[in-house]
């Protein structure tokens, strides 16, 4: 028999090696944009050191982007077919009969996780099969679900469900429960029920529960008693819990009277067939969307910090949790996540801004002959398939299969035919466009684009509306009509160019670009410019002594250089990235005109000699001390660091 502890360790070391993988080979595997590659060569002939390193990829089970995948791949559903309609969690019970029958009598289930682990695969299977096959809740949609493991090793499935009919209102009494049933209609149930649905208790009844936090329960248990079932203002809703005046049933749970108030919401159906902790759930609300989708794909609770700043490999390797049971289930292959129907992912970049992966040996032969990605053999399938004109890109998956070796969009084979198209099927795949932040602001709004322009052949194409083609993608969906203006942010800096000072308009202005996503920034900066610049005009009038200078394009790109670098102190980025011109003509030479450095350098050294010579005396110990230290690392070019600390 293998010992827990031997799992443990085994499956560490595979996974160690897959990772081991990954962080051996990014010297050899290299991802750049295809653009900056282009030029990389051309600057670089020996083109060393050329891209970027690989990080922990997506398709490496549990990172971050592979969570990041999942909950993004959730929305897609919620996008396509709405909220979902039920959430469901099933334990794992280790009294299975599967499992007492398939264990040595002196040995535990803790003991054999291996066989505890395939049976409640098996459990899951046919979970989804009495759901998906068998419609114990009507029509399935689609599904999505993920193991998870409790601290105490057994493991636990989070499934949703999108239903074709949702439920109604007066129907949710029928799907789900939060009650004791009646002990002589149905004891079979009420012993499952008592045995498996009971909070705690917790509270009065058992202050040193696991829930308890800060005196109260963290699962807000024990639940008001209702007549009928409702939904609360967060959206959640207020399950039936009548109590026992009202005919709700009482029992004993480890020495304890419980009543209706205490009992997890269940789906009688389920927890007959199974016996087993079952949570049946209504999702009601957009707030609970977020939440459920988030909590199923949130990964390991482990935690970590660094003063250094790790490799995303080193990061993840840390915080890394791993149980017996999970290495079992590991180990066996079996899928941690799942969903149907299939969603395929699409890629979205700028004109020669895909990300092409290349190694040292074939680096000209990426250049020379960059193989398409789903973006590019989308505009040539529309140039060749009268059918696609008619889609938006993240419609295709349902029509066509992306063949990976061929880079090329395909028909598919199976599905319903599509009235008018001979040839052309139609499956529930659904495609997903990957995430663009609006701070990226022009892939930002090409992808807005595809989301709306049907059967596009170029990037020109995507920019053209109405026979113009517009020089930028922002400009095309503002031609269209899918953008706002930007007057909101215009009467802000109106309102602040009247009492504040340029300084004080220019972080306004930044803040403005930075976080508030505006539509057409260098149109709002033309209008502000001189606004922005007035500092520099009246220090420029005051070194010439004369009022007859005016704004010039070096003023202004000053005053975009001290933009610049405030943009950069609360965001990290250039101005260029949210669309404004960089300073052309500024120069350290124009710099030094500034107030900072005229004041740091209008000293007399004379009058500064005289000084030093008359308080040098007069300094103690301790000041004589720090001084000589200061004036030693000067004279010697040491270039040291000194922190004075001394009561005021």
């Amino acid at each position: 028999m293998l010992t827990n502890q031997y799992l443990v360790d085994q499956y560490a070391k595979i996974e160690s090696e897959r990772l081991a993988y990954i962080r051996n080979n990014q010297t050899k595997l290299r991802a750049e944009n295809y653009v900056h590659l282009q030029d990389a060569l051309q600057a670089n002939e020996h083109h060393n050191g050329v891209g970027q390193l690989v990080i922990l990829p997506s398709s490496f089970t549990g990172g971050p982007r592979y969570l990041h995948e999942k909950s993004q791949d959730a929305m897609t559903y919620v996008r396509n077919y709405g909220k979902p309609d039920l959430f469901i969690t099933a334990t794992c019970n280790p009294n299975w009969p599967e499992i007492k029958e398939n264990i040595n009598p002196n040995l535990t289930p803790q003991d054999r996780y291996d066989i505890v682990n395939r049976v409640f695969h098996l459990k899951v299977q046919k979970l989804l099969h009495l759901i998906n096959k068998c419609h114990i809740f009507g029509p399935v949609r689609c599904h999505m679900y993920t193991i998870e493991w409790q601290k105490r090793g057994l493991p636990h499935v989070h499934l949703l469900v999108w239903l074709v009919n949702k439920i109604r209102p007066n129907q949710i009494d029928r799907v789900i429960s939060a009650e004791l049933p009646d002990k002589d209609e149905d004891p079979i149930l009420y012993e499952i029920v008592k045995k498996h649905m009971v909070h705690g208790p917790c509270g009065t009844l058992n202050p040193h529960s696991p829930c308890m936090r800060d005196s109260k329960c963290s699962k807000k248990f024990p639940k008001p008693f209702q007549t009928q079932t409702s939904t609360s203002d967060d959206g959640y809703p207020k399950y039936r819990r009548r109590s026992p005046e009202q005919g709700g049933q009482n029992a004993t749970v480890r020495n304890c009277d419980i009543d209706n108030r205490w009992i997890v919401p269940y789906n009688p159906l389920l927890l007959k067939i199974f016996d087993a902790h079952i949570n049946v759930e209504l999702c009601n609300s957009i707030k609970s969307i977020q939440y459920v989708t988030k909590y199923i794909n949130k990964g390991s609770d482990q935690a970590t910090f660094s003063i250094q700043s790790p490799n995303e490999v080193e990061k993840y390797q840390s915080g890394r949790y791993i149980c017996s049971s999970e290495a079992v289930w590991r180990i066996l292959s079996i899928e941690v996540h799942d969903r149907a129907p299939t969603i395929v992912h699409l890629a979205v970049h700028l004109e020669n801004g895909q990300r092409v992966y290349f190694t040292e040996n074939n680096i000209q032969e990426v250049v020379n002959n960059p193989r398409d990605t789903t973006l590019t053999a989308f505009f040539k399938l529309c140039a060749q398939d009268d059918f696609a004109k008619t889609l938006t890109y993240d419609r295709v998956p349902s029509y066509y299969t992306w063949n990976q070796s061929s880079k090329t969009f395909q028909r598919r084979k199976q599905g319903t035919a599509v009235d008018g198209f001979p040839g052309v099927k139609k499956t529930d795949a659904l495609g997903r466009v990957y995430v663009i932040h609006p701070n990226n602001s022009e892939c930002f709004y090409l992808r807005m684009l595809l989301h709306i322009v049907k059967g596009p052949t170029s990037f020109a194409h995507l920019r053209t509306v109405q026979g113009v083609v517009h020089n930028t993608y922002q400009a095309a969906c503002k031609a269209m009509g899918l953008l706002e203006d930007d007057s909101q942010w215009e009467n802000t800096l109106l309102e602040a160019a009247v009492c504040s000072s340029a300084t004080s308009l220019r972080y306004l202005f930044a803040i403005i670009v930075a976080f508030c996503q505006v539509t057409d920034s260098v149109n709002l900066w033309n209008k502000f410019q001189e606004n922005m610049a007035s500092d520099i005009l009246i220090r420029r009038r005051r070194e010439l002594n004369s009022d007859d200078v005016q704004y010039d394009q070096n003023m202004f790109d000053e005053a975009l250089f001290k933009l610049n670098k405030v943009v950069q102190l609360l965001s990290g980025k250039s101005i260029k990235d949210f669309g404004l011109p960089m300073p052309a003509n500024t120069t350290n030479s124009d710099l030094t005109n500034s107030a900072e450095y005229t004041r740091e350098t209008s000293y007399d050294q004379t009058r500064l000699l005289q000084d030093i010579a008359q308080d040098e005396p007069r300094l103690n110990t301790d000041q004589k001390k720090v001084f000589t230290a200061l004036l030693s690392t000067i004279q010697n070019n040491e270039g040291k660091m000194f922190f004075v600390d001394a009561p005021g």
